[in-house]
């Protein structure tokens, strides 16, 4: 079980500083924002009657106290269209006359409407997926979605934010949030909430919501549809069955406030979801964010997501030189270490020996052996007691690579959280922790994957797992398997840990695990509070999952890596580079 619209320069925000104003009650809040998500099941093709629907609902929204309105994806045409068909009159061309009454109607409140089309340029030129945004002076904006449909091209605009009364507001399409590249860099430009229209049914969605919302410190909202519909555009027609489609709001904690799929409701019909989201003041205007995960960041370390491999845009071109594929076992062993490290390696012995399948992979919780400081300045220091002992384990079971934490005291005199890897036959891979924290000073380094028989291995110290970054990162230097030694955990009965999200819960925890490996790479982790996980990628969809814990403590999986070597990331632009890896 388990527990205005623009660029403009992103001021210099402090976590400290933030959470000093907190503290001292300093936050006064900002004109809340009355959020109505329109929750719709437009019928493909008939952008007569769909229109018609919206203009009612946009209405009723607004009468009902509502200041920011949101509508599903391709709302006013369907999911299932042809680019042939929005050049035939589906899709709008900018100013969109179509949608005038919907302006008007976002002038006549003084609000702000979210309206998600299919768009077409002048003279038969691209087709996007797009939304457009209207306020009190009538059309502001549009955004495109970069991920492809089949039908539309890949957007071309930077993703901005929305300045407004109610809070800065970040705006993109369905399964644009899939990844997390875009969301930081909206969360980089000071967003505090994120509106998403969707036409996402299946399962596995809200869960990357809670994580995109936990690690970025912002509330996210979606609106999703309902109904279903016939895709006839290949051979074999296909039923889509979106009624199981969420509609949710996310706090800045990932914590699900509201939620709604049509399913539920006896009879199915378009419903709006309200929801109020207050805003501290301190954060309207600023890129002030309480969030570890985003006052800590380290460009420097996120160097590899501008290289070329993996680029859906440059043909999908792999990481050189990587090991054959082939199959590795994996496991997480789970325990909360003690103070004892004579204790501790008695456990990891245990394990080992109860374990289903023999190991080449281990990780151990962080700190899993001892977290007594360790002189690393001392070139000998692991060649008695119980660190000898562990080099040993490892050459005499033939495991490939071993992986948890120390207390590193430095050269320097400083005392940090670093990884520890053992590999048979070879000195111990220590690497200080590459974020700060609240006791040191992050290197600033670049993870080292590296390369097993079978598998090129990433691996992470839990905190800074926490940047998602790093897996975009190692994902780009073509890790099969991401491992990762944890202290983040923490075990609460009233979900008492605050958005500064420095410790998760483990319930989140696991869900920013499995949401991890969206880059296409198995993963497996260890926390100290005595909870791990071992997931299978199958090329972009979770296969097997096996979480360790008290009653299982040592679990292992075989991961054959010729499953994740063909990864799909992002495709980037120059100005997305820019904000990723610029401070």
């Amino acid at each position: 079980m388990r527990p205005g619209v623009g660029r403009r320069p992103v001021k210099t925000a402090t976590w400290l500083l933030t959470l000093w104003v907190i503290a001292n009650g300093s936050s006064s809040w900002a004109l809340p924002a009355h959020v109505a998500l329109i929750h719709s099941a437009p019928t493909l093709g008939n952008v007569a009657g769909n229109l018609a629907a919206l203009r009612n609902l946009v209405q009723q929204a607004f009468a009902n106290g509502a200041n920011v309105v949101v509508t599903p994806e391709l709302s006013a045409t369907g999911y299932s269209i042809t680019r042939q068909q929005a050049r035939d009159g589906s899709g709008f061309q900018s100013p969109y006359p179509q949608l005038d009454s919907i302006r008007d109607t976002a002038i006549a409140n003084a609000g702000y409407v979210f309206v998600a089309i299919a768009a077409v340029a002048a003279s038969g030129g691209p087709v996007y997926n797009t939304v457009v945004v209207y306020g009190p002076d009538g059309l502001i904006t549009t955004q495109e979605k970069r991920g492809l449909s089949g039908w539309h091209d890949r957007g071309v605009l930077p993703f901005d934010i929305l300045r407004t009364p109610y809070g800065d507001i970040g705006y993109l399409i369905c399964s644009d949030s899939y990844l997390p590249d875009w969301l930081r860099i909206m969360t980089k430009e000071g967003a505090d909430m994120i509106l998403l229209p969707a036409n996402w049914w299946g399962a596995g969605q809200v869960e990357i919501w809670q994580v995109r919302a936990r690690e970025n410190g912002i509330w996210f909202l979606t609106a999703n549809r309902w109904g279903t519909e016939t895709d006839t555009r290949s051979r074999t027609p296909f039923v889509y069955d979106m009624n199981d489609a969420p509609s949710a709001v996310i706090t800045p904690d990932g914590k699900v406030q509201l939620i709604h799929r049509a399913q539920d409701d006896p009879i199915p019909h378009d419903t709006i979801l309200y929801y109020t989201v207050n805003v501290p003041q301190y954060r309207i205007g600023t890129a002030l964010n309480p969030v570890y995960t985003v006052n800590f960041r380290k460009p420097s370390a996120y160097a590899d997501i501008a290289n070329t491999y993996y680029r859906p845009d440059l043909g999908n071109v792999p990481a050189p030189h990587l090991p054959p594929s082939g199959v590795t076992n994996a496991a997480s062993f789970a325990y909360a270490p003690s103070l004892n490290p004579k204790s501790n390696f008695a456990v990891v012995q245990r394990l080992f020996a109860q374990a289903s399948t023999r190991p080449a992979i281990i990780v151990l919780p962080g700190f899993g052996i001892s977290a007594a400081p360790v002189s690393t300045a001392t070139s000998t220091w692991y060649q008695t007691g119980v660190w000898a002992a562990l080099q040993q384990f490892v050459e005499g079971h033939g495991i490939q690579l071993l992986a948890t934490s120390i207390l590193e005291h430095t050269a320097s005199d400083q005392y940090r959280e670093s990884l520890l890897v053992l590999r048979p036959r070879q000195a111990p891979l220590v690497r200080g922790q590459i974020h700060d924290s609240l006791s040191a000073v992050g290197t600033g380094i670049p993870p080292l994957p590296i390369d097993l028989p079978n598998a090129r291995v990433g691996v992470l110290l839990g905190r800074d797992a926490l940047f998602p970054e790093l897996s975009t990162d190692l994902a780009k230097t073509g890790i099969d398997i991401l491992a990762i030694t944890s202290r983040v955990g923490a075990v609460t009965t009233d979900h008492s840990v605050d958005a500064s999200n420095y410790f998760w819960e483990v319930d989140m925890l696991y869900k920013e695990w499995t949401t991890a490996t969206n880059h296409v790479f198995h993963l497996l982790a260890s926390d100290w509070t005595g909870y791990g996980t071992v997931i299978e990628n199958l090329g972009g969809a979770i296969g097997r999952e096996v979480d360790s814990n008290a009653t299982s403590p040592a679990r292992v999986l075989d991961l054959d890596s010729k499953f994740v070597r063909t990864k799909y990331l992002n495709a980037y632009y120059s100005f997305d580079l820019e904000e990723l890896l610029g401070r």
